[in-house]
């Protein structure tokens, strides 16, 4: 077993399972304004770029890795901002089903435009993705007519689409970056796509305001920095020393680990996360997210 990156492959997808479930804690529970919200996140990650850039400096800046990696972030900060708007409107274990579909679109990029081939299997895979992806995004209809895709559905498939491709830069950075140097990079762009936009006066006082309370501060802190700080050095560390096309793919088992922390968390305090929790739900979002995972894992064989 190839421990070097499948270990922080899944040590990463456990980590940003729980930063995803404190996302929605934020926005939807504790109520942060959106806005805000990604300015904190694109601002954490310039701070944690300028601790490492001050710390271990670069060479040469002039380097075609910096870019990629730069772009990786940049493109990473696009989708996010995606996610984010419809994890606010949407159930987490919805949302991350359709979220960790990125390695099907790798793939069909890759026949399309670089020439490759995928076998029968391959194809298979995709079909169980697009079903999962679809089964737990539609919703009944109001006035009882019929059913509907979710009103994010398309949304998210595009930043999935988007985060595939950052995967793909940031695969390309680490063949001369270091690990450290990869993530203070990403996270330069990441800043670019997060936080310039929203860089505002009100949105500073709204970050203030809501960091005044002690709980409040510490689940902002806790999830929007420290958690994304120790999955990013390991999603970098398992992209540097594996195949991008693996490693992608054990990160697309987040939706099993996303609803599985989401039971466990229903079983004492059942509405704060606002998840559907009948056994009707619970049944489509099992299905919808082991048909993903599979999916995901027949596209990287």
């Amino acid at each position: 077993m190839e421990l070097n990156w499948i270990a922080p492959a899944l040590g990463s997808t456990l980590i940003y399972s729980a930063v995803t479930i404190g996302d929605k804690y934020i926005l939807s529970t504790l109520k942060l304004k959106l806005t805000s919200f990604y300015l904190f996140v694109g601002s954490s990650q310039l701070v944690i770029s300028a601790i490492i850039l001050v710390v271990n400096p670069v060479n040469a800046w002039n380097r075609p890795e910096i870019l990629a990696a730069f772009g990786g972030g940049l493109l990473w900060g696009i989708g996010l901002l995606m996610m984010f708007w419809v994890l606010q409107r949407e159930e987490a274990s919805r949302v991350t089903s359709v979220w960790q579909s990125s390695p099907i679109f790798v793939a069909i990029i890759a026949v399309f435009f670089l020439g490759e081939s995928l076998a029968w299997y391959h194809w298979l895979a995709i079909l169980m993705v697009v079903g999962g992806v679809t089964a737990v995004s539609i919703r009944r209809g109001q006035m009882g007519g019929g059913y509907v895709l979710s009103p994010g559905f398309f949304l998210l498939l595009a930043g999935a689409l988007i985060i595939g491709v950052a995967q793909v830069l940031l695969k390309v950075a680490a063949g001369e970056l270091s690990v450290w140097h990869s993530m203070a990079f990403r996270g330069l762009g990441l800043f670019v796509a997060m936080g310039t936009p929203y860089l505002r006066l009100e949105n500073v006082r709204a970050i203030l305001d809501f960091a005044r309370t002690p709980g409040k501060a510490t689940v902002l802190l806790a999830t929007e920095a420290i958690g994304p700080f120790a999955g990013n050095l390991l999603l970098l560390v398992a992209i540097a020393n594996g195949p991008v096309s693996l490693v992608s793919a054990l990160l697309g088992t987040r939706p099993l680990f996303v609803l599985g922390l989401i039971l466990a968390i229903g079983f004492f305090a059942r509405n704060v996360l606002a998840e559907g929790m009948t056994r009707g739900d619970i049944a489509i979002k099992a299905a919808s997210a082991g048909l993903v995972v599979g999916g995901i894992f027949l596209i990287a064989n």
